[in-house]
């Protein structure tokens, strides 16, 4: 931990180094002094860490105009999947040549709009990365005009965060099961379901949670091979490239207009068998979901939650305005 945060403040140095020599205002923002303000008068925002300090910075871009592009500060320790590639990091003034020469491409990643309905769906957000709903530190999330000053507040709250990655559902207690009403797109039915709770990605989520989601292994691919009784002998290389086939097909292009949803751990019984017109994990345009819970937390990207109980409802949907537009360096 201490090495990547000295890793971090020499490269976030090297930077400022860099943009005193070409005369470029700038600001330095935190974890602790963050908010919007921060961003509003920037005309690039140039997160240093890992893809968690990204997910952090896109979270206060509200629009597809400000573009963001994000430096891996310390690549022995992080994959760095939504930053430049490592070799960017021993090369900071490439990175602004390039920019400057417009040497970089466009990429408009799609993220998932979240909109509540219903009673009790004003109450304050939290972080998951609190060990409880944060109070002081509250007020980087949260814009104080948000929440209506009027006694009979609206039935309706579209968050003003806008999710990369996904947004997963389920009760704050992962042990209890999470009962959740779910429909897709324009279907009038909703279908009951019972699991661990539901994940809705992006196409840039789907190569994270999503994918651990519903990934195999050689172990299940090789009882699954067992169990159809074929004689055939597979090798640990075959084996692996069955794997490796299958759970590439996971992954889905950043740019795509559609969302991807995931069941996990999906409870089937006789009594709550899989519902007809539901599978375990597909694509939509729209996903509504009524909770059924009562400790239940929606998570936007794995960082901001607000409570989604018993009653409320949440429509997540996928708009071209609400993309964030990354810039992308060659390889």
């Amino acid at each position: 931990m201490l090495a990547g945060h000295i890793a971090t403040l020499n490269v976030q140095q090297q930077v400022i180094d860099l943009l005193k020599k070409k005369n470029i205002d700038y600001r330095v923002v935190n974890r602790q002094n963050i908010n919007q303000s921060s961003f509003s008068w920037a005309d690039l925002i140039l997160p240093i860490g890992g893809d968690g300090t990204f997910l952090l910075a896109s979270n206060l871009i509200f629009n597809d105009k400000k573009p963001i592009i994000g430096i891996n500060s310390y690549p022995e320790r992080s994959e760095g999947f939504l930053l430049l590639p490592p070799k960017y990091t021993k090369r900071i003034p490439d990175i602004f040549e390039m920019l400057e020469a417009g040497h970089y491409r466009t990429l408009m990643r799609r993220r998932i709009r979240t909109t509540l309905q219903g009673d009790d769906i004003w109450d304050s957000p939290f972080h998951t990365h609190e060990k409880g709903r944060i109070i002081a530190g509250g007020k980087f999330y949260t814009q104080n005009s948000e929440k209506p000053t009027s006694k009979n507040l609206p039935k309706e709250r579209r968050l003003p965060w806008l999710a990369l990655n996904e947004v997963f559902i389920a009760e704050t207690l992962s042990a209890r099961t999470s009962d959740l009403l779910i429909k897709l797109d324009d279907n009038e039915k909703y279908h009951t379901v019972k699991s661990s709770g539901l994940c809705v990605s992006t196409g840039t989520g789907s190569t994270s949670w999503h994918k651990s989601i519903n990934s195999v292994n050689p172990q299940i691919v090789r009882e699954i091979i067992n169990a159809v009784g074929d004689t055939k002998e597979f090798s640990k290389e075959e084996i692996q490239r069955i794997c490796s086939s299958f759970n590439d097909t996971l992954r889905f292009h950043a740019e795509e207009l559609k969302l991807c949803y995931a069941v996990r751990d999906m409870i089937v019984t006789d009594i709550w068998p899989v519902p007809k017109c539901l599978n375990p994990r597909g694509f939509c345009k729209k996903v509504t979901v009524r909770s059924q819970c009562f400790d239940a937390g929606l998570v936007l990207d794995g960082g901001i939650a607000v409570p989604f109980n018993f009653g409320v409802t949440v429509v997540l949907e996928m708009y071209p305005e609400d993309s964030l537009r990354t810039f992308v360096l060659p390889d």
